[in-house]
């Protein structure tokens, strides 16, 4: 067994807890306060559901039903219900053929159960961890293949599942090896800025912004040293430019 045991000590410790377990199982989408499935997170705080159970009845939820299985493809439902419960994408197609067949026999509560219930899933993750994403490292028995599977499917840490559509996004590649287009998100504006600063020379323009500003700080700062100066030694004529320039 490869598992940890989670042992929270705390309300804090527990409470990440359960928000992993929405981030992971959810895909990374956001839950409003009122989808929250509070009777079960009230189970698994107070022991009646381990981590495992928590996330089983969390992936049979009506929330959870509602946006990866009524609202995508059956084949994009389950490469999702993979990410989601064992953290990879499907290793190939024929476990995407043996899942629809569970689904088709027992239905999608049948489907979550083969999951859940699966020696991998105990192997991995066992009572006490909830699912992570795990496919973008070499682990044992998969393929090189699923870290460009995974980051297909992933496509950026602070996007969700909801966001990448109702279709398949492997169904090209794992029925026939069709090579996979990775969407990556354009770089915020910060960044593409922060990349015209390399040889630590900044934009022209920023140069010349910086340039009138440090002429307009200096001349107000010698202005006002002019002015103390001035008073220290008993001259008031000066008193009267700040005014001047008021129209007072």
């Amino acid at each position: 067994m490869t598992f940890d045991r989670f042992s929270p000590s705390d309300g804090e410790a527990l409470r990440e807890c359960i928000d992993a377990a929405y981030r992971q199982v959810l895909g990374n989408a956001h839950v409003m306060a009122y989808e929250r499935c509070d009777s079960l997170e009230a189970e698994f705080a107070d022991g009646r559901l381990c981590a495992r159970e928590f996330v089983r009845h969390l992936a049979k939820s009506e929330l959870y039903k509602s946006r990866y299985f009524l609202k995508v493809s059956a084949y994009r439902g389950i490469e999702l219900n993979f990410k989601h419960l064992l953290g990879r994408p499907p290793l190939n197609q024929q476990e995407i053929i043996s899942s629809a067949a569970i689904q088709a026999e027992h239905g999608f509560d049948g489907l979550i159960d083969s999951i859940i219930d699966s020696a991998e899933y105990t192997e991995v993750f066992g009572d006490h961890v909830i699912p992570y994403v795990r496919s973008f490292t070499s682990a044992s028995g998969m393929s090189m293949q699923n870290f460009v599977r995974i980051a297909a499917l992933e496509q950026g840490f602070a996007s969700s599942d909801r966001s990448k559509g109702s279709d398949s996004l492997l169904r090209s590649n794992l029925a026939g090896g069709v090579s996979i287009a990775i969407h990556v998100p354009p770089a915020p504006e910060y960044v593409q800025m922060s990349a015209a600063w390399l040889g630590g020379k900044p934009p022209a323009n920023y140069e010349k912004l910086w340039r009138g500003l440090a002429l307009v700080g200096g001349a107000h700062l010698a202005g006002m040293l002019v002015n103390v100066v001035s008073q220290m030694l008993g001259i008031h004529a000066l008193d009267r430019i700040p005014a001047m320039f008021l129209g007072l």
